[in-house]
């Protein structure tokens, strides 16, 4: 009897000493990466992993009636060891929350304030006297419940510094590669994931990732070379709200939610959104080699052909719409408009191949429009041209407007005005592009025309 004694006290010494070594070397949730608070209420419980606690609320997300679930309290003197994935302390698209995830998957937890939590720490969540519930279908774990205005029952949040023990910081966090058709997936959600070659749909192309002006949440698609598609959803509080959506194709890096049936991605950080690549679909348009002549008609184009020639370039920079040929009456032409696009901004470039000036050009082309929409000054088309373009630095090169005779409103629709000839602006012994250059929106709608475009020497 004595010897079992003094075992059980060994024991009970030992957990004591544990506890203590643990308050000593971990951080509390707090800003303060340095100093633990004084008192630090940790149980000494069970660890167990993020899917045993999910399955205590199985028989609470089976309940398809939403407003009939009840949280479900933590009664066992159990802990949560895991890595923080995602936290409202980067970026803002956060609020109150972090996400934890271990080797079986991913949680989101409610704090009553800011986390104190940071992507890369390792923590100890005290689950004992926890409530495990669910918003949309996503379970999330938090403090005393409470009832909404519509009777339905959310948990409220926890307290940081009683619930959690924060054990080291920077740690890696390493995203599972998936498709998106592989994330619309419940054995992802809660957990941070990159999905390769994706970009944002036509149709987002000009909006931005929220309302940053309302600070209202909003929606955008994602798809894939595939057209497989899933929800990005941004605060309107986040430091990215009122940027323009990335035009290309890429990565991009979150975590996988749900919301009733509908899966969402929530980025985690807008510096790992890299989409600079080419778009799905586009074809690449390799500057062709300086001619001496152009002529162009558009001939060869059926109605609603997407305009590819060979040395040419047809680009959109803002938006995602180019130049298309058009077929009325039996004449073929490139026509860019904004009509129905959606898009709250357009640009699209129709650049030609270098010609070379070894004497001087003359440019001469034609134009029409139909159904004027540009408001004020704006103006539909400008023609451009540059000396040092090389195929690759639209943005950086150097564009010189010229001076030609362009269709204005006052022009009756469908009608084609001539350029007349224009000198190029070019000294003899150099090359040069030349660029048409829509710039519109869904409501600066103009359809504007381009037909016979030649360069030649001057006569």
């Amino acid at each position: 009897m004595r010897k079992e004694q003094i075992m059980k006290r060994s024991e009970k010494l030992f957990r004591l000493i544990a506890v203590v070594a643990i308050m000593l070397f971990a951080v509390s949730c707090t800003d303060n990466n340095e100093t633990p608070p004084p008192e630090m209420p940790f149980v000494a419980g069970e660890i167990v992993t993020v899917q045993q606690v999910r399955a205590l609320y199985a028989d609470q997300l089976a309940i398809s009636d939403y407003t009939q679930r009840h949280p479900v309290e933590i009664e066992h003197d159990w802990a949560l060891r895991g890595i923080i994935t995602a936290s409202d302390k980067k970026d803002g698209n956060f609020y109150k929350e972090a996400y934890i995830e271990d080797a079986t998957g991913g949680l989101r937890l409610i704090f009553e304030a800011n986390s104190g939590l940071y992507i890369g720490d390792s923590v100890i969540v005290n689950l004992k006297g926890l409530w495990l519930g669910d918003y949309g279908n996503f379970w999330q774990l938090g403090g005393t419940p409470y009832y909404q205005e519509d009777g339905t029952i959310r948990v409220g949040g926890m307290n940081m510094d009683k619930q959690c023990l924060k054990l080291s910081i920077g740690n890696p966090t390493y995203p599972a590669s998936v498709t998106i058709t592989q994330a619309r997936n419940n054995s992802y959600l809660g957990r941070l994931v990159k999905l390769d070659g994706v970009q944002f749909t036509d149709a987002m192309m000009g909006l931005t990732w929220a309302d940053a002006i309302e600070k209202v949440t909003e929606n955008r698609t994602l798809q894939d070379c595939d057209e497989k598609t899933i929800i990005v959803r941004t605060s309107g509080y986040s430091s990215a709200a009122g940027e323009v959506l990335p035009a290309g194709n890429g990565s991009i890096t979150g975590i996988v939610t749900i919301f009733n049936g509908t899966y969402q991605f929530l980025v985690r950080d807008f510096d790992e959104v890299d989409m600079s690549g080419t778009r799905c679909g586009v074809v690449e348009q390799p500057l062709g080699t300086p001619v001496e002549t152009l002529s162009e008609d558009f001939e060869s184009f059926g109605d609603d052909d997407d305009i590819y020639i060979n040395g040419w370039q047809n680009l959109a920079t803002a938006g995602s719409r180019i130049w298309l040929a058009q077929v009325y009456s039996g004449n073929s032409y490139a026509q860019a408009t904004g009509y129905y696009s959606n898009l709250s901004s357009m640009v699209t470039w129709l650049i030609t191949r270098p010609v070379n000036i070894s004497t001087q050009k003359v440019l001469s082309f034609q134009t029409a429009k139909a159904y004027w929409a540009h408001t004020g000054t704006n103006v539909p088309m400008e023609v451009l041209i540059s000396t040092d373009y090389n195929g690759n630095n639209l943005a950086t090169a150097t564009w010189t407007p010229i001076n030609a005779v362009l269709a204005q409103e006052s022009d009756p629709d469908h009608t084609f005005i001539s350029s007349g000839d224009v000198n190029l602006p070019v000294a003899a012994g150099q090359s040069a592009v030349l660029a048409f250059r829509y710039t519109g929106s869904n409501t600066e709608s103009t359809s504007y025309r381009i037909d016979n475009i030649t360069v030649s020497a001057a006569k």
